[in-house]
């Protein structure tokens, strides 16, 4: 009789697993990649002026862009916005995106559809102004 007991409980036992540390961590399908940490904005941005390099020349491309997206949909919105990294001045950054929006509106574009953005980034992100349009 006492055979059979241990012969049952191994049968029962044998269907659990034991608890450990790996039962409460959270799956890998559920973690974030970091590439998607790293992404501050889902949209594809009209353009991205990188400041890798001080004083970068975008205004040429800055003026094709916005033709371009005046061309397709007259009346866009603009987004201005600067990626601020840790550890990186803001008020430097803003000033960026500030720039980029006076040559924006020396297109012709009214103040009022463009609007400034600050987001902050990983500090291993690049130093950037992105354009977006809605």
């Amino acid at each position: 009789m006492k055979g059979t007991r241990g012969f049952a409980a191994a049968l029962l036992l044998a269907g659990c697993k034991l608890i450990d540390q790996t039962t409460f961590a959270p799956s890998p399908e559920a973690a974030p990649a970091a590439e998607q940490m790293a992404k501050v904005d889902a949209r594809t941005a009209l353009l991205t002026i990188n400041y890798t390099e001080p004083n970068p020349s975008y205004r040429d491309v800055l003026r094709y862009a916005v033709r371009t997206a005046e061309a397709r949909a007259p009346g866009v919105q603009y987004d201005v916005i600067a990626i601020l990294p840790s550890g990186v001045d803001a008020a430097a950054a803003q000033a960026r995106a500030a720039d980029v929006m006076r040559s924006i509106m020396d297109q012709g574009v009214s103040d009022s559809r463009i609007h400034l953005g600050l987001r902050s980034a990983p500090a291993s992100s690049p130093q950037e102004i992105r354009v977006y349009v809605k």
